[in-house]
């Protein structure tokens, strides 16, 4: 005789092994209403959980934040039982990507019953009105109007289960080392070719190319999105060629050319590092670099890769300052990132003038009336045109790049 499955029991079962209302009673029924065989039973088929897990509590886990734009942030709490699990990788991984699509949501409430019932009443009219209007069938009206409802909570409340916009990037699926939420999400790094050149002042120094690779490291670990632009003084500067009577176009290619090298000498050293780089180049050069395909450059940052701009704008006339502004606002870089030999923007040149003001912060008016010596006049005026803020710091002290990741004021902030 079949023994009857009672609603209780298939309740009791899927709390004790988190599996479906199906699976449960199906495993009741093979056993005969046994609890204890139907737990077996649904373990050895690898749908249930371990039944030692039914009253462990999540009493662990993190808290993480995520800030786009400056305009929408997430604080999010996700638990889960052990302190050892909420401090892998993995779960920080899982938390970053919760926090984003809430973000990517847009909702305006969290659950349908907080939708206040005035905002409900006001839909359901304007619903109905067009109904009446389209000339629906009187039968159907309650049944279209239902669906409109739903609708309307899937647009509205985080339960929903569409949104109207698409999150904000492809949340990423492998596996990746992610901490508390930067203050940026893409950012556009700008090196000075001296930077690399050390104390000599030209040539590469392997030494302080391993130093920036690892502070690159180091943030794109915090799950940033990093473009980086090379100048090329350390090599060759067009402008300085074309005072000694070279033709300044062709001045300016060498020096297109001299940021294709410090370009290949940086993917060498990321690389080193265990990150995937690619160098995208404004002259095309298929042997040595890919050429710079906007949405080619911003699926590379989606897929976790660094990029190096090389060549410039791929024009003369153009220095890599205005080009780093401008591959900035082309890839939807939060911010630029000046790395400089000095603290940040100050009235005059500090290891000269000791007396020489600092700037915490300053405004792309100000920088171009006092002539301050940041950016190019036509970078700074791309850069105020686009609000796209700039933020001037020292390079050579090591974790300055971390910190302003971090929300710590570090440096100069120029604009916005």
């Amino acid at each position: 005789m079949t023994a009857t499955i009672t609603a209780e029991q298939v309740r009791q079962l899927r709390e004790m092994t988190g599996a479906g209302m199906m699976e449960c009673k199906k495993a009741l029924s093979e056993t005969a209403g046994d609890i204890e065989k139907a737990i077996d039973s649904l373990r050895k088929a690898g749908i249930a959980k371990a039944a030692t897990r039914a009253d462990r509590a999540a009493s662990q886990g993190r808290i993480d934040t995520y800030i786009h734009d400056n305009r929408i942030g997430v604080l999010i709490e996700v638990n889960c039982e052990t302190d050892f699990v909420a401090r892998t990788d993995d779960f920080k991984n899982l938390c970053k990507d919760l926090a984003m699509q809430a973000a990517a949501a847009n909702a305006q409430f969290t659950r349908r019953e907080d939708v206040p019932a005035e905002r409900i009443a006001r839909e359901k009219d304007i619903y109905a009105a067009q109904l009446a209007n389209e000339g629906k069938p009187a039968a159907m009206l309650e049944k279209i109007l239902e669906g409109k409802l739903n609708k309307f909570y899937a647009e509205v409340d985080e339960d929903g289960r569409e949104h109207r916009r698409p999150p904000l990037r492809p949340l990423r699926t492998g596996r990746g080392v992610v901490v508390l939420a930067p203050r940026y999400q893409r950012i556009l790094l700008k090196l000075s070719g001296e930077l690399l050149a050390g104390e000599p002042g030209h040539g590469i120094s392997d030494e302080i190319l391993h130093r920036i690779a690892e502070e690159i490291r180091e943030v794109h670990a915090m799950g940033v999105q990093i473009g980086i632009v090379l100048g090329g003084g350390n090599i060759f500067r067009g402008i300085a060629g074309s005072t000694r009577g070279m033709d300044r176009v062709g001045a300016d290619h060498m020096g297109m050319l001299a940021t294709v090298i410090n370009s290949l000498a940086l993917q060498h050293a990321l690389e080193k590092c265990g990150l995937f780089t690619r160098v995208l180049s404004a002259i095309k050069m298929d042997q040595v670099a890919e050429p710079y395909i906007r949405r080619r450059a911003v699926r590379h940052l989606e897929k976790g890769r660094v990029v190096v701009f090389a060549a410039g704008t791929g024009n003369p006339y153009f220095t890599t300052d205005t080009a780093a502004v401008l591959r900035a606002i082309e890839i939807g870089a939060d911010v630029i990132m000046k790395g400089t030999k000095v603290d940040g923007v100050y009235s005059g040149d500090p290891k000269k003038d000791p007396k020489a003001e600092f700037f915490p912060s300053i405004g792309y008016m100000d920088v171009l009336n006092r002539g301050l010596e940041v950016m190019d006049s036509t970078a700074i005026s791309l850069s105020m045109d686009n609000r796209l803020p700039l933020i001037v710091f020292n390079v050579g002290t090591p974790g300055n790049l971390k910190r302003i990741m971090m929300g710590e004021a570090v440096g100069t902030r120029v604009g916005v």
